[in-house]
C-alpha cells in the first residue's frame, strides 16, 4: 500500500533524479559548445599566425620593391637616353625625380625634359600625373625671380 508519505519521497526521489539528469544534459552541453569553442579558438590562433607571417612577408617584399626602386633612380641616369649625358640632368627627387635639358651640353636647341624613373609595377602618385598632364597640355611658364640685396645684421 502506498502511503502519503512514500508518496511524497517518490516524488522527490523523482524530482531529484530530474534535476540530476537536467544538470547532467546542462554540464554535456557546455563541455560540447566548450570543445568547439577550443577548436574555433585554436583555428583562430592559427589564422592570426597565417595572417602575421603573410604581412611580414608582404612588408619584405614592399621593402624589396623599394629598396629596387631606390637603386633604379640611382642607376637610371647613366642608363637613360632622354639625355646626351649624366650632366644634362638636374635630380630633384619630389615629386618627379629628374628634369633633363637634352642638348644643353652642345650647340643645338635645347628640349626640356620631366623624367620620373619607376620600377616593377609601381605607378605615378596623383601630384605626378597632375604634373605629367599639365606638360602635355603646355601649362608651362618661365619664371624669373629677382632678390634684391639682403641685408644681414649682426648683433
Amino acid at each position: 500500500m502506498v502511503t502519503i508519505g512514500n508518496l511524497e519521497a517518490s516524488i522527490a526521489a523523482f524530482l531529484t533524479v530530474m534535476v540530476v539528469y537536467v544538470l547532467v544534459r546542462i554540464i554535456y552541453r557546455l563541455s560540447v559548445e566548450l570543445s568547439e569553442m577550443r577548436v574555433q579558438i585554436a583555428s583562430h590562433a592559427q589564422q592570426v599566425k597565417d595572417a602575421e607571417a603573410n604581412a611580414r612577408k608582404d612588408s619584405v617584399k614592399r621593402q624589396r620593391a623599394v629598396l629596387k626602386g631606390d637603386i633604379t633612380e640611382l642607376v637610371a641616369p647613366w642608363s637613360m637616353t632622354a639625355v646626351n649625358s649624366v650632366s644634362e640632368l638636374s635630380f630633384l627627387g619630389n615629386p618627379i625625380d629628374f628634369i633633363g635639358f637634352k642638348g644643353l651640353d652642345q650647340e643645338e636647341e635645347i628640349e626640356i625634359k620631366f623624367i620620373e624613373v619607376k620600377s616593377g609595377k609601381s605607378q605615378l602618385t596623383s601630384k605626378q600625373r597632375k604634373i605629367r598632364d599639365a606638360v602635355r597640355a603646355k601649362r608651362i611658364e618661365w619664371v624669373e625671380v629677382r632678390i634684391k640685396e639682403i641685408e644681414i645684421e649682426e648683433r
